[in-house]
């Protein structure tokens, strides 16, 4: 079975209590190599790991840990690691796709929400370079060990960075695309709606429930907002890389070392 084609069970890592933590390695690049695996991992909110889970995450060695939310976000869902884990933690907010002002929003209909989120994409490009930059800076700083990077729902806001992380290794658009798919095959985990409803509507009642439907799906048109924006200001995904997230051809390489073999 070709590496791009690996089954979507055994990218994803078995955890009970965050059902969308998965593996960016086994992909192919443009120059013959393949993404390393136990190196990268992405996904959503880790407030819910079960013990098991926390051993699992702590056999991988993780060395860091980039959580997009905002402080509201993780105050009400904190990350509960093992005792023994050595993961440093690093808070980089990113507000767009925190669904905090859902509530701002609410007299909108579903169709409306949908071009929300095409909005929300392409701002995720184009105004949030600065902490998409300071990711990279932690993930070249890892000299061994695993990177696992989320936010709370490990679709917009970590989609968009796993988007990056793999453009910048040389992973093709279209493979990229698949990987930001899959998370359609396991977010929303059962419950999450009822959360999401208790969590916005609660002091707002008359929100139109098919409104967290939308915000929740896992859109091809979303991820590919975010890339038309590059493609209408940049000339290439390299140029947008080097000019608005520091990775110039030297970094690149670096990446490449550590992430590709």
């Amino acid at each position: 079975m070709p590496a791009n084609k690996t089954a979507a069970n055994d990218r994803r890592l078995p955890l009970d209590g965050a059902p969308n933590i998965r593996d960016l390695g086994g992909y192919k690049t443009r120059d013959g190599g393949t993404t390393r695996w136990k190196k990268l991992l992405r996904g959503g909110r880790l407030s819910g790991l079960s013990t098991g889970d926390q051993q699992i995450l702590s056999d991988l060695e993780i060395k860091i840990i980039c959580d997009f939310r905002n402080p509201n976000e993780y105050q009400q869902d904190i990350t509960k690691l093992s005792n023994l884990s050595t993961a440093e933690i690093h808070n980089i907010s990113i507000s767009p796709g925190n669904q905090q002002n859902i509530v701002d929003i609410s007299s909108i209909g579903a169709n409306q929400m949908a071009n929300w989120m095409l909005q929300l994409n392409r701002e995720l490009a184009l105004n949030h370079c600065h902490s998409y930059r300071q990711m990279f800076k932690l993930l070249l700083s890892v000299d061994s060990g695993c990177f696992l990077f989320h936010c709370s729902a490990g679709k917009d806001r970590t989609g968009f960075a796993a988007a990056l992380i793999l453009s910048a290794l040389d992973v093709p658009r279209d493979v990229i695309m698949e990987d930001y798919l899959l998370t359609a095959k396991y977010y929303p985990p059962a419950g999450e709606l009822e959360y999401l409803t208790n969590k916005y509507a609660a002091n707002n009642p008359n929100v139109d429930l098919a409104l967290f439907t939308t915000l929740t799906s896992t859109r091809q048109e979303y991820l590919a907002a975010a890339f038309a924006a590059i493609d209408e200001r940049y000339s290439s995904i390299d140029d947008y890389l080097e000019r608005e997230l520091d990775l110039c051809p030297k970094k690149r390489a670096q990446l490449k070392r550590r992430y590709v073999e």
